[in-house]
């Protein structure tokens, strides 16, 4: 985007006052020091001798293992326990041999591991200092995406299409011209509308999380509410906004909370970059979580698999150990999904997939004998880095040691959103070159789908792109070199086809992405993730959140759902509590050595 500053104000049809009002501090400078993939921070790499001391963290997701990678690296002897058979939570990944067409020539090599499936693509955006921070100290890289690839390409059912482009441009007038990339979408911001959402914007990047009094009110309406104080109208508002919010939080502006944009759009107004996007190297499952299991182990810890805790022990203000209990007679054969961790009794593995979360048949699996019989962990600290869901039952059936104490009873309103990611195979790629362009005319790896019934961001894992050192590829090395197109939409409005069956599904979205494919051939192969535990963002959730100081002494949450003064989300906010849990048992241990520096807005 290359304009001047004079045509900016011209065209944004704003004076100068208003740009320099912008520029002179609502809209933050860069960061310098951090803008970059992975920043540096000296005082965070410590390795310590062991101290003594045992942290016992629930839930293997993203944010317990970042919590155990930290404290094992601080000298804490960690034990995870987690409630499914592999690591990762929403992040996970796994292999799939039944995916693909049946005369797929893949399968018929002996060592075919089968194609890599998870919950959607995770998208590393440039504002996640902090888990870029911690990524780069331990040698866990990023993917770049392709060079000149805008990540952010809307196209509309009735046709319509526009661009946000990442702007290069020195601060404040990245910032502002970056704005103007929002406001200037095609047909999808008729000129009238262009004012308004130059306010709009301008007080979205104002807003200032450390605020109460603005924290409460965003919290309390809904983002559509929100907008219509702005009077933007429907094409800014359930066009841009909606699909923002879905790819973010997985909803839309009727039911999220003002409060969960508004922390997009002060995060992504610090430095043009913070709009810019990484992907993990696929697939993070074997690139990044296993890695973050094989540390923690190689300094005496361990994680549990298959382990969901049910009791806890509390005595004198502080927990003492929690248990895990007996499955059954704790001997007769059980099985349970090692994805999404549901029980499936003793026949579960001649299920063709998990009737939960509809993993493939090869992911049920029989539970050792010593996983059947109740087990007991105790030690100094615990981490509760466990989803909404987790924690409303763990918290919930445990009146005992935490009933009719405010902080845990809140917990018990926190809201949860579902969403679908449907996988479809199609041989050729020449259809989606064809229609999913950028305004240059190259074909798009993603587009943000509006206007749909159903169909939301989507990506294409197999397009060939090429990245930083020329060179083309897929950003799923499973499908180098072939002639296909797997694609990708995560649904997020899943009340409408919650009852619909996998081939329904499928159906439903190929006949979807026709509208915009006009050419696009049967598909060969699909299947379906129901992922149901994202904590959602909705009025009045920001207030039931837990701080990550619990009223127990030991206890500490991290995770996306723990309530912070940090304007995070999502991966960066799992990274940021995990730091903040770490630094407090560090104070509690009177361990002065390994205290981590968190990023914050303005470095």
């Amino acid at each position: 985007m290359s304009i001047t500053r004079r045509q900016f104000l011209k065209r944004a049809g704003i004076g100068v006052g208003a740009a320099v009002g912008v520029g002179a501090g609502v809209i933050p400078l860069s960061r310098t020091r951090y803008d970059q993939k992975h920043p540096h921070i000296a005082e965070n790499h410590a390795q310590l001798p062991a101290n003594g001391n045992t942290v016992v963290i629930m839930g293997g997701g993203l944010a317990g293992l970042q919590a155990g990678v930290e404290l094992a690296a601080r000298g804490f002897h960690v034990e995870v326990l987690e409630k499914t058979g592999t690591p990762g939570g929403k992040l996970k990944t796994w292999r799939d041999r039944t995916f693909g067409p049946a005369d797929d020539p893949a399968k018929r090599d002996p060592n075919f591991k089968g194609y890599v499936r998870e919950h959607g693509v995770h998208a590393v955006w440039g504002f996640y200092n902090n888990l870029r921070e911690f990524l780069g100290r331990y040698g866990w890289q990023l993917e770049d995406v392709p060079s000149g690839e805008s990540p952010y390409l809307f196209l509309d059912r009735d046709g319509s299409r526009a661009q946000i482009d990442i702007t290069n441009a020195l601060q404040p007038y990245g910032s502002l011209i970056q704005a103007f990339g929002i406001m200037d979408m095609g047909d999808y911001l008729a000129p009238e509308d262009r004012r308004a959402t130059f306010r709009f914007l301008r007080n979205a990047a104002s807003f200032d999380i450390a605020d109460k009094r603005q924290r409460d009110y965003l919290d309390s309406i809904t983002f559509l509410e929100w907008a219509e104080q702005w009077r933007l109208r429907d094409s800014v508002t359930h066009k841009i906004m909606d699909a923002l919010i879905e790819m973010a939080f997985f909803d839309n502006a009727h039911s999220s909370s003002a409060l969960s944009l508004a922390n997009i759009f002060r995060l992504v107004s610090g430095a043009p970059r913070d709009m810019s996007i990484n992907v993990y190297k696929n697939p993070p499952g074997e690139t990044f979580l296993q890695p973050m299991v094989e540390f923690i182990e190689a300094r005496g810890g361990q994680v549990h698999y298959n382990t969901e805790i049910t009791d806890v022990e509390v005595e004198g203000g502080v927990v003492r150990s929690v248990t895990a209990k007996q499955i059954g007679d704790g001997r007769s054969k059980q099985t349970r999904c090692a994805i999404c961790g549901a029980l499936l009794g003793p026949n579960g593995e001649h299920l063709d997939k998990c009737p939960v979360c509809g993993a493939n048949r090869e992911m049920i699996w029989p539970l050792a004998s010593a996983e059947l019989v109740e087990r007991r962990f105790s030690g100094d600290f615990f981490v509760s880095a466990m989803d909404v869901p987790a924690s409303k039952v763990f918290y919930g059936d445990n009146p005992h040691a935490f009933g009719g104490i405010p902080y845990f009873d809140r917990m018990q309103d926190l809201q949860t959103v579902h969403v679908y990611v449907v996988n479809l195979w199609y041989e050729g790629q020449e259809h989606w070159k064809k229609a999913i362009t950028h305004s240059n005319g190259s074909p798009s790896l993603n587009f943000f789908a509006t206007g749909f019934e159903d169909l939301g961001i989507t990506i294409n894992w197999s397009l060939p792109k090429p990245f930083r050192d020329g060179m083309p590829r897929s950003l799923v090395s499973d499908y180098e070199g072939r002639d296909v197109s797997i694609i990708e939409t995560q649904v997020a409005n899943v009340i409408t086809v919650a009852h619909l069956d996998d081939t329904q599904l499928a159906d439903r979205f190929h006949q979807e992405l026709k509208a915009l494919i006009p050419d696009l051939p049967a598909y060969q192969s699909f299947y379906v993730n129901r992922w149901q535990r994202f904590a959602a963002d909705r009025p009045g959730d920001q207030g039931n959140r837990p701080e990550v100081q619990s009223p127990f002494s030991n206890l500490l949450f991290a995770g996306d759902m723990p309530r912070i003064d940090h304007p995070a989300i999502d991966m960066e906010k799992t990274n940021v509590t995990a730091k903040m849990a770490t630094n407090l048992i560090l104070e509690k241990s009177g361990q002065e050595e390994g205290r981590s520096t968190t990023v914050g807005r303005r470095g």
